[in-house]
């Protein structure tokens, strides 16, 4: 996708306005986020038609979450229902109840259910204590803090207040890791994840299909995997991991389930970086690294910074085999609901920097873009989206972000896509479309089983009006790659597709920044964006020169500008390769 809606993110007031809000660090760091996701400026398009993630289930998997704050407590504050697992029986998952508020299932992966001799193993029987670091429900603080970014709702049900989320009408599936602390209070960690729960080796597989079975279709994640190596030692970066392959397998098994992760951070993630310091390329985490997931870098950095800067700290792709991440970047400065281990309270929120919340803004924001589909407001037709369509749209919405900071001064990013923030920081409004709208929207969602055999190709013609921007974004899910080292460079990709788009004054190939102009034969990611179009007839065409895993490869292709559709056509033909 080539860069061009403008060097700036934000009008100028709103620049300012964004750059005095975080300066004063007030609780407006959330006011900016729920504003900017949506529009870019001050205005709120999406909230202000009832898309607020209602009807949507997010599951985040942490250190557990304080169901007792306000920003998840139900009215008559109720423990939520519970699961916890055995040694033989694996994961509960059957205690839910989705009329709740909020929270309609925590589960314990780290219970003495399940590891009856583990030290600091979690048991929820015990009477909560919240002043202690033994406590079964968060211990640590940061699920908490990921869960109030990504769905968190205060006060009045569904009117934003001090610290709320971009999606607080979305319910919660909490998965709580566990966090294990020795005498003196000091978190232990072990050579993976830091949270015992998911396993070292990391298992993913059964985790996220417990959430899918209650009910969850987006996935927040804000950690990485060391993959074995111990503390101290240089964690393997970028590489395509065993982690990273257990998700693709299962969103491949499970083509509706959208898994975000964030980049993890460089140095301290409060920006005490040297002069001119950035994070080194390659260095982002797995399984964020994985195809069929979303990796979110951050904006912001840290206080005095705003959404049109990529944090100085803010992990860098590209994959070791050469692919696009992170896919996007989101606020990595936010106000969020924290647990009472830290403020002993039950209404309290604090700042937090690093890109751990960028991943859960994102999957808010994806909330707000699966709700647009299941509730018929894209061409008044329901649907139930694809992860690749959900994927594509965000992408879609995605803006330049024209500046990389360090720690007290910026410099211009390098145009999307790229290495440092993917396709840029999505604004909402800029691809859901509603009617009497200038700019248009055209989906095709195309499930496997439907999709391309080698060698066929399906284009679609538009009759494209000149002054605004027209973008064209191809996502699929493709199988699961093989589970490689960090020196590995080995290509993962497994089924290729390719975009084409022809128009009056310009023909392109998806990521052709990247690419010089060739066919992309690493990302199951494609765009273009043509900044200027003519008038006049624009061809928009995917192939599928490789196809090495089943008969078909489903895909789906987003389509954003200002234009009347015709009849697409499907047809075989040699494809070049």
């Amino acid at each position: 996708m080539e860069s061009g809606l403008g060097r700036t993110l934000f009008s100028a007031p709103m620049r300012i306005l964004v750059a005095v809000l975080l300066i004063t660090a007030t609780a407006s760091a959330n006011d900016v986020t729920w504003r900017s996701m949506q529009s870019g400026s001050t205005t709120t398009p999406i909230h202000d038609r009832g898309i607020r993630g209602e009807g949507q289930i997010v599951a985040v998997l942490d250190t557990g979450v304080d169901w007792t704050s306000c920003y998840f407590a139900e009215p008559d504050g109720s423990r939520p229902p519970l699961n916890t697992g055995t040694p033989s029986g694996g994961l509960q998952w059957q205690n839910i109840n989705p009329l709740r508020r909020k929270i309609i299932a925590y589960n314990f992966l780290y219970s003495c259910d399940q590891y009856p001799s583990a030290t600091g193993c979690d048991n929820p029987a015990l009477p909560q204590d919240y002043n202690s670091i033994t406590n079964a429900y968060d211990n640590q603080g940061h699920g908490t803090h990921a869960a109030a970014t990504a769905v968190g709702d205060k006060g009045t049900p569904l009117a934003h207040d001090e610290g709320d989320s971009l999606a607080p009408a979305a319910k919660l599936v909490v998965q709580d890791g566990g966090a294990v602390f020795d005498s003196a209070g000091r978190l232990l960690g072990d050579a993976c994840s830091h949270r015992p729960g998911f396993g070292c080796p990391v298992n993913l597989y059964p985790i996220l299909d417990q959430a899918y079975k209650q009910g969850a279709r987006i996935h927040s994640n804000s950690w990485g995997d060391r993959q074995g190596t111990p503390l101290g030692l240089p964690a393997p970066t970028a590489n395509y991991s065993q982690s990273a392959r257990d998700v693709d397998a299962f969103v491949f098994d499970h083509p509706d389930m959208l898994v975000v992760f964030n980049t993890g951070n460089f140095g301290r993630s409060d920006g005490s970086l040297e002069e001119g310091q950035m994070s080194p390329a390659s260095s982002l985490s797995a399984p964020g690294a994985a195809k069929n997931t979303i990796q979110a870098g951050g904006v912001r950095g840290w206080e005095g910074q705003s959404d049109n800067q990529v944090a100085n700290y803010s992990l860098s792709g590209p994959t070791r085999d050469g692919r696009i991440k992170p896919d996007v970047v989101g606020p990595a400065f936010v106000l969020a609901g924290d647990a009472r281990v830290y403020s002993k309270q039950e209404c309290s929120a604090s700042f937090a920097n690093g890109t751990s919340w960028a991943s859960p803004t994102i999957a808010g924001a994806a909330a707000l873009v699966r709700q647009y589909y299941t509730d018929g407001f894209y061409l008044g037709q329901r649907m139930t989206p694809s992860a690749a369509l959900l994927k594509a749209t965000i992408i879609a919405a995605a803006r330049p972000v024209p500046y990389r900071s360090t720690r007290f001064s910026r410099f211009d990013a390098e145009p999307v896509p790229s290495y440092e923030q993917g396709f840029g920081f999505p604004v909402l409004d800029d691809a859901l479309s509603f009617p009497g709208e200038t700019r248009k929207l055209r989906v095709y969602d195309v499930a496997r089983e439907r999709g391309l055999a080698q060698g066929e190709n399906f284009t679609v013609a538009l009759d494209v009006r000149a002054g605004t921007p027209f973008k064209a974004v191809l996502v699929w899910t493709d199988p699961p790659g093989r589970a490689v080292g960090v020196t590995d460079t080995s290509m993962q990709l497994v089924n290729d597709l390719d975009l084409r788009v022809v128009s009056p004054s310009v023909t392109m190939v998806g990521n052709q920044r990247l690419t010089g102009g060739q066919p992309d034969r690493v990302n199951n990611v494609e765009g273009v964006t043509i900044d200027s179009p003519s008038a006049g007839k624009v061809t928009v065409t995917v192939s599928a020169p490789r196809i090495a895993v089943g008969p078909r490869q489903g895909y789906a292709l987003v389509l954003t500008g200002d234009f009347d559709a015709e009849t697409p056509s499907r047809r075989r033909r040699a494809v070049r390769r």
